[in-house]
């Protein structure tokens, strides 16, 4: 009879596998988690989707006439074989469209115009190398930086919003900004869309 031998080292390590208890997930510390009410909420079918390349990451933050303010969420963009893709998961956004573009000058500072403190002035206009000079929506022959909106339903869902025409070379150097209603794409310059109420540079 053939008697197996087995390595004690082995029996060992295996008894340590089994006994050692499960770690679970790493908790956040209190201090650093979101509460439970503003949590940004986006599609997670959507989210996941489609992605084709590494995404570019853009922190939004409040912005104010006084300063840009606390964190508001991020929006993320990828390129993909429709165009470039923003995934935005914010916080704050009241249920409806809001206003959504690009920028030209890579600041959300506040800034004096006609005698008075805008918030995010410094961004500057919407992004235009064509200088088209009309805002005339992500369908029309104006800005380049001129999105669709961004959609919230009642849940506090974020949809995401897809535009052809543009690489993610475009948003070198630019910042997005979110408005607090919706935009007409005909009124100059951002659509009657109101204040922006959110902005990130991208880089």
């Amino acid at each position: 009879m053939k008697l197996r031998i087995f390595s004690l080292s082995v029996i060992a390590t295996g008894l340590l596998v089994a006994c050692s208890p499960d770690p679970g997930p790493t908790n956040r510390p209190a201090n650093e988690a979101t509460p439970v009410a503003e949590q940004p909420r986006t599609p997670a079918a959507e989210s996941d989707a489609n992605t084709d390349a590494e995404p570019l990451i853009v922190y939004m933050n409040r912005v104010t006439p006084d300063e840009v303010g606390a964190g508001a969420g991020t929006i993320s963009v990828r390129q993909s074989a429709e165009g470039l893709v923003f995934t935005p998961n914010l916080m704050g956004l009241t249920a409806g469209k809001h206003g959504f573009h690009i920028h030209q000058n890579p600041s959300c500072e506040p800034e004096m115009q006609d005698g008075k403190k805008v918030a995010a002035a410094a961004a500057g206009g919407h992004y235009d190398p064509t200088n088209a000079g009309k805002h005339t929506g992500p369908e029309g022959d104006g800005h380049k930086g001129d999105l669709p909106m961004i959609e919230v339903n009642s849940a506090g869902v974020q949809q995401q919003v897809t535009i052809n025409g543009l690489t993610l070379d475009d948003l070198q150097n630019r910042s997005l900004v979110v408005h607090e209603r919706r935009d007409d794409y005909a009124t100059d310059p951002a659509g009657d869309s109101g204040a922006r109420i959110a902005c990130g540079v991208t880089k």
